[in-house]
């Protein structure tokens, strides 16, 4: 079944650059484990400015767990994610699965 997951959070005032760059690393690195699905990072204009969004949509949950696992263990994707908790704010991530139907 095709689906749609984002993750939200919230980057510190200062440090949009910094993690617009990280984020095209994750998105290069989600491209490697992940290449059947559409990725994505944004961020939002007005409003909260500092709210990212990356977004996956594609086929879920046939091999997701083994993909998902790998991707986790690709040292490029630990060096990013840990660069990304220093630009992030504390406590700000949001997650959402939705299911597409349409399709």
């Amino acid at each position: 079944m095709k689906g749609m997951y984002t993750r939200s959070f919230i980057i510190q005032d200062d440090k949009l650059n910094e993690a617009m760059e990280i984020c095209k690393g994750l998105a290069e690195v989600r491209k490697v484990h992940f290449p059947d699905h559409d990725s994505h990072f944004s961020f939002q204009i007005g409003g909260n400015p500092r709210s990212f969004r990356e977004t996956l949509i594609g086929e879920m949950f046939d091999g997701d767990y083994e993909k998902d696992m790998a991707m986790s263990a690709d040292p490029k994707y630990i060096e990013l994610q840990e660069k990304l908790s220093k630009v992030m704010v504390a406590g700000t991530i949001r997650d959402e699965m939705r299911m597409i139907f349409n399709d």
